[in-house]
């Protein structure tokens, strides 16, 4: 047999081949008809019990802009913070307010005085009421990205994803204590962070919780920086934290208990002071297919004020 008949035989033979591999894929389509041993199914997680939603979705309504960033109540206003804007809105959704700021918001806290605090990338800007400039302090550095600020007083917690390092400053910016760093003699495990969702918050008497989130716990901090007391679990299930970074946001009512925000299969839920589930606010349902984890704040009236960066809306739950 010749060189070019051989050629011949061998181009035919390949073509062969493909149309089997083509009609074998096309009557699987595509493998949908193949199991996957390997796959879990998260489908059950999802649903949640309605004996188990405790709260009631109230207020609803959009927030016009491209990229709503964080959420933080100021007396009867909600603010919101988008990019290069801070914003607020009475509870019926009407905008009250509209500013421009000349960095690039990240998150957003307003203290005892009303005065809007907003993370940056890399720094803290403080505003007054009216959106005035008042402080801007010095970088934390290229590799920091601030996610949570928190306002106690005269101490400001400020939670850094980039360098997994939560600082205490002064109001003014000065670095008074690095929290979260690993000691063994503080019986401090170090930060976890896989991704930007880091956040933190203090509670009625003072005390700095952190979200250690590729941990799924929260720890609880003393004045010096050791460990007070931490609680979490990982779990699919619903009393649990999963995913590489969860709980993502949260934030802590008047009685202490905590109010918590899942990203990946977003939900709501609360529990007590001790870390005890007690029920669900929001299920995964709904937020439809929605990924990302609300941020939440607290009301007056213990109202959860959801921004939901999917649905570009400010949502608000009360209790049943």
């Amino acid at each position: 047999m010749n060189r070019k008949l051989i050629n011949i035989v061998l181009i035919v033979l390949a073509l062969a081949i493909v149309v089997i591999i083509g009609k074998d894929f096309i009557g699987k389509k595509a493998g949908k008809n193949i199991e996957n041993p390997y796959e879990y199914n998260v489908d059950e997680f999802r649903k949640v019990d309605s004996t188990a939603i405790l709260y009631r979705e109230t207020i609803t309504f959009p927030v016009k802009v491209e990229e709503p960033k964080g959420i933080a109540i100021s007396g009867k206003q909600i603010v919101v913070v988008s990019e290069k804007l801070i914003l607020k809105y009475d509870y019926t959704g009407k905008e009250l307010f509209h500013k421009d700021i000349p960095d690039t918001a990240n998150c957003v806290t307003v203290d005892a005085n009303n005065e809007i605090w907003v993370g940056t990338l890399h720094s803290v800007d403080l505003f007054d009421q009216g959106g005035t400039l008042l402080k801007r302090w010095n970088s934390f550095g290229d590799r920091s990205v601030i996610t949570s600020i928190a306002v106690s007083g005269e101490n400001v917690y400020v939670a850094d994803a980039g360098n997994r390092i939560v600082y205490h400053c002064n109001t003014n910016g000065q670095v008074l204590s690095r929290i979260g760093e690993k000691d063994e003699q503080k019986g401090v495990p170090g930060y976890i962070i896989p991704s930007p969702y880091f956040d933190l918050a203090v509670d009625d008497g003072g005390f700095l919780w952190v979200a250690n989130t590729g941990r799924h716990s929260f720890e609880n901090y003393n004045k010096d920086g050791s460990l007070r007391t931490s609680w979490g679990i990982a779990s699919f299930k619903i009393e649990g934290f999963t995913g590489c970074c969860n709980p993502a946001q949260f934030a802590i009512l008047a009685d202490n208990s905590f109010i918590t925000s899942e990203k990946g299969m977003p939900r709501i839920k609360l529990y007590d002071q001790h870390g005890v589930f007690k029920g669900v606010v929001a299920s995964p349902a709904m937020f439809a297919n929605g990924w990302y984890a609300p941020d939440i704040a607290i009301d007056a009236d213990q109202r959860v004020v959801a921004l939901d960066f999917d649905r570009k809306q400010v949502r608000i739950f009360e209790k049943k």
